[in-house]
């Protein structure tokens, strides 16, 4: 389904603007990454649906145990890609002295360790930690689900995050990860296993969705994503007041922070995935002739550019350094 590779070639364009360069007109279109919902939701949360809608699959085709083991190789390979950034990378923030390196970054045996062990990242590379943990677990789940058991993985998933929305400290599984402020697992395995859920009852949700005609759930999104277009740009002062909070910013910190995936966040992303891919699927003809040549490139290789936007941050910082 191309529908899908636009979609995360979407993802990985919007991150690559928000990340590179600096501020510039583009914003108003990807966000910033200060929108109620950013690129990285989609990206973790369509990493885990291909999982669910394509090793789903093969389970009856190649068995479950087959399946596994090439998820784990899968997790492998992502394990090597980022250590071979995250040192490649920091040792080039190192050497030009780039101020997003959080801490001292010379070579020791404890930084390499903590490298090695998953203990610590850095700037950009800290959603690929994330990554390769969430494809080490992501056997367990498909195991639990071919076993009608997606209730359970539903039930772990959201009790997760719902404890480290009020106990973050002690819900820190599987182990604080130094200079991860942003990927932070509790929260974000929401996204990933969400889309593993979806993506493996695709067919499920598709024939229960039938009898809601198109334009009616097209024409109900839209009016909702206004809604939180309004919100973004009145920086949430409507809602406080009448939340009768002390500020629309104290508002948008609680509904929706970013890094540990608050309920408005969710809210927000039930609200626009959905809408992008219903706006695919209307008008997936223009589209696909005007940006396709593009976003499904990017989609079909999206660790692939990832990576290689890495350096073209490094450049065009190491040029404003």
């Amino acid at each position: 389904d191309l529908r899908f590779d636009a979609l995360r070639g979407l993802c990985a364009l919007v991150m690559i603007i928000d990340h590179v360069g600096g501020a510039s007109y583009l914003y108003g279109l990807t966000g910033g990454n200060s929108f109620v919902v950013s690129a990285a939701e989609g990206f973790i949360f369509l990493s885990g649906l291909m999982v669910g809608l394509i090793y789903g699959r093969r389970i009856a085709r190649d068995g479950l145990e087959a399946v596994q083991w090439r998820l784990l190789r899968r997790a492998a390979t992502l394990y090597g890609l980022t250590l071979s950034l995250t040192f490649l990378f920091v040792g080039l923030s190192r050497f030009a002295a780039m101020p997003w390196l959080q801490d001292d970054a010379r070579l020791s045996t404890r930084l390499v360790t903590s490298i090695i062990t998953l203990h610590r990242t850095y700037y950009l590379v800290d959603v690929l930690v994330l990554y390769t943990i969430l494809m080490v677990l992501a056997p367990g789940a498909l195991l639990l689900m071919h076993r009608g058991r997606t209730g359970v993985v539903a039930l772990l998933t959201m009790s997760v995050w719902a404890i480290f929305q009020v106990f973050p400290e002690e819900a820190s599984v599987p182990w604080t990860i130094l200079n991860n402020d942003t990927f932070r697992f509790p929260a974000w395995q929401l996204w990933f296993f969400g889309g593993t859920i979806v993506g493996y009852h695709r067919e499920a949700i598709a024939d229960a969705s039938k009898s809601v005609p198109r334009w009616l759930l097209l024409g109900v999104l839209a009016g909702l994503a206004f809604v939180t277009i309004l919100i973004h740009v009145t920086e949430g002062e409507a809602i406080a007041r009448v939340l009768q909070a002390p500020s629309g910013k104290a508002v948008m910190q609680t509904l929706f922070d970013k890094t540990v995936a608050r309920p408005g966040r969710l809210v927000a992303f039930a609200v626009w995935f959905p809408l992008l891919y219903l706006v695919m699927t209307v008008g997936w003809r223009g589209l696909a002739t005007s940006l396709g040549w593009i976003l499904i490139p990017f989609g079909q290789n999206a660790l692939y550019v990832y990576a290689m936007h890495l350096f073209a941050v490094f450049q065009i910082g190491r040029a404003h350094v």
